[in-house]
């Protein structure tokens, strides 16, 4: 299975599963994928065209929010993004058009660029920025879109889907969410992060964990990064 794409309108989470494993507040997820109310205000959605009330959350919209996800980190306001993301899904045909590679690569960065203008974002906010040269502009992603493809695989590479997110920072990228392999929990070669977790909560060493999976090729560097990065979700969820 693991060799095919995979449809982004699949559901593969529930709300509050998807938002520990992007290390985010579930109230911040939904407000991002379905709107909320406060008082007498309606919060559109972000990802989704308008509020539906579900909880499941698509591979689709779990990736459109990592890359969210960046602007957050970087404490700017996505919210203003809503018109530019509209745009996206009008003109590509699609509700989820920044899972795509198509708006980040060759031609797609100028249809984003023109849509960017139209919207008229601060350019804190733009997903491709203009570099001028001596010869005329080229268009490059900006930092957060750059640091959003570093933690995704595209397939087809640069005119595909999402079908890998990289939820652990670490340039090594051996923790995969993969939504084909391990109902879309996190592995690591093939072996889930929270298994390997459970058994160092329950007391067993490094070394001891890394010969139960030697045949997956693990060493105890990969071991303990697993660890850590489930210790890292439970610190967020808490």
């Amino acid at each position: 299975m693991a060799g095919h794409a995979f449809p982004l309108d699949r559901s593969v989470y529930q709300m509050n599963e998807a938002a520990r494993l992007l290390g985010l507040p579930d109230k911040t997820l939904r407000r991002w994928i379905d709107g909320d109310r406060r008082f007498d205000r309606t919060i559109e959605p972000l990802i989704r065209p308008e509020h539906t009330g579900d909880a499941n959350v698509t591979w689709g919209e779990f990736v459109e929010a990592g890359l969210l996800a960046e602007y957050r980190v970087r404490r700017l306001p996505m919210e203003k993004l809503r018109p530019l993301i509209a745009d996206l899904r009008e003109q590509m045909g699609t509700p989820y058009p920044l899972a795509l590679a198509r708006p980040l690569y060759s031609d797609g960065r100028n249809l984003l660029w023109r849509l960017q203008e139209k919207s008229g974002i601060d350019e804190e906010l733009f997903l491709v920025v203009n570099d001028r040269t001596e010869n005329g502009y080229q268009l490059l992603l900006s930092e957060v879109t750059k640091q959003f493809a570093s933690r995704v695989e595209f397939e087809p590479p640069e005119t595909g889907i999402v079908i890998k997110w990289f939820p652990w920072r670490s340039k090594r990228r051996r923790i995969v969410i993969d939504p084909r392999v391990a109902f879309a929990l996190p592995t690591i070669s093939g072996v889930r992060t929270e298994v390997i977790a459970e058994f160092a909560a329950a007391g067993e060493p490094i070394p001891a964990i890394q010969g139960f999976y030697a045949d997956y090729g693990l060493s105890e560097s990969d071991i303990g990064e697993a660890i850590r990065f489930e210790q890292s979700l439970y610190r967020t969820a808490a």
